[in-house]
């Protein structure tokens, strides 16, 4: 009987946790980059892109108890003048070895300048000799490529910058 009642109030804790993580992952500013969850001890650990400095801030959510604080978003940084406008950030999706064609001194998928479509295949991330394809989410024109050819790239880093076009 005991381990039942400890089940169901260990999954209380875990439903709980989650609620008020589903809150607070709809409240941060920026983009939401990752959370991680623990029922044992119950953690919360999130991380996310900054927002612009002009963005609202944040209603705090209430925490579990026994929780740890979200930390606070960094500082925004000063606004670059050579940034386009409404630039989109195309980052990496795991970690892998960044590839710009489909094989050593191959023709690259994109270059600086090239106009691209939703879907357009921009690179390759090789991770545990699986070739995963990174493509464009919108029509942009390519304002700049950040890793070199067969350089590793980590989770979230930028890979391409794009220029939103009409």
């Amino acid at each position: 009987m005991t381990t039942e009642t400890t089940t169901a109030a260990d999954t209380m804790t875990v439903e709980e946790l989650r609620t008020q993580t589903r809150l607070l992952a709809g409240e941060l500013p920026g983009t939401l980059r990752r959370i991680t969850l623990k029922a044992g001890g119950i953690s919360v650990d999130v991380e996310w892109e900054t927002a612009p400095a002009t963005a609202p801030a944040p209603t705090p959510a209430a925490a579990p108890a026994g929780a740890q604080p979200a930390p606070a978003p960094p500082a925004a940084a000063p606004a670059d003048p050579d940034r386009p406008a409404g630039l989109v950030q195309v980052t990496a999706p795991l970690v892998g070895t960044f590839y710009q064609a489909t094989s050593p001194g191959g023709e690259p998928f994109v270059q600086v300048g090239d106009i691209v479509e939703p879907g357009h295949q921009l690179a390759i991330i090789e991770a545990m000799k699986l070739l995963n394809s990174i493509t464009a989410d919108v029509r942009g024109r390519v304002h700049a490529v950040h890793p070199q050819d067969g350089e590793v790239v980590e989770y979230a880093q930028p890979l391409f910058d794009l220029v939103p076009v009409d």
